[in-house]
């Protein structure tokens, strides 16, 4: 009768695979966090940029700009515009 069990390979396979499946495990709860942390970061600079919008638009309106004047996309050429010239006039 041949001797096909040999318990020290079984419980070196059965570490293996329990450290391997650790390790997975792990990083993968890394990664959920990760993820989780950028999608947060994300929904909260869209909610900043609509706020900030909807401030500029309310201002914008009460101004009586030109119907041209109060889009998103003047605002956002707006907002590039001064961000340009700051350098200009903030002395550090």
């Amino acid at each position: 009768m041949k001797n096909y069990w040999q318990g020290g390979v079984c419980l070196a396979f059965a570490d293996e695979v329990l450290c391997w499946l650790y390790g997975t495990v792990k990083e993968s709860k890394i990664l959920i966090s990760i993820s989780t942390s950028t999608i947060w970061a994300a929904q909260k600079a869209v909610t900043k940029a609509k706020y900030e919008w909807e401030q500029a638009f309310t201002l914008m309106k009460e101004l009586k700009l030109k119907p041209p004047l109060l889009t998103f996309r003047a605002w956002i050429w707006a907002t590039g515009t001064a961000l340009d010239l700051k350098p200009n006039y903030v002395r550090a």
